[in-house]
């Protein structure tokens, strides 16, 4: 169980580039040093695979970036996405193990209790994934 005391980080703005996954996981890594090591890295999984599609598929923020938001339950960890929208909506695809993409989404469905995606009036759109706390 992780002590109630941890602080959760609020919110990371990354550039939407190649490189925004690896800032995230960084991010994240120091901010939540106490999380329990397998939560900590379904967590960071997790929060590559959405930042990762965000920038493979949808557009960027007004300002040219992506936020990124965490906050940590007693029972699970939250890591939300928000991007410029595009034109399709994340959905777990059935996967071949042959292929170079198509399995983020499955690798999420797998590893986090929920997740989901909305679009928000603004025309952004919001992804986001809970993963439990062990």
């Amino acid at each position: 169980m992780m002590p109630a005391a941890t602080p959760a980080p609020e919110r990371l703005r990354v550039p939407h580039q190649a490189d925004a996954p690896t800032m995230v996981r960084q991010w994240l890594r120091e901010s939540l040093p106490d999380l329990p090591e397998d939560c900590r890295d379904d967590l960071l999984v997790c929060a590559t695979e959405l930042v990762s599609n965000a920038v493979r598929h949808a557009r960027p923020l007004p300002a040219g970036d992506l936020c990124v938001a965490c906050s940590v339950g007693s029972r699970d960890v939250e890591v939300r996405v928000v991007d410029g929208g595009g034109p399709t909506r994340p959905r777990v695809c059935s996967v071949s193990f042959d292929s170079a993409h198509g399995r983020g989404m499955f690798i999420v469905s797998k590893l986090a209790s929920d997740w989901g995606s909305r679009s928000r009036g603004d025309g952004t759109q919001e992804v986001w994934a809970r993963i439990p706390v062990r």
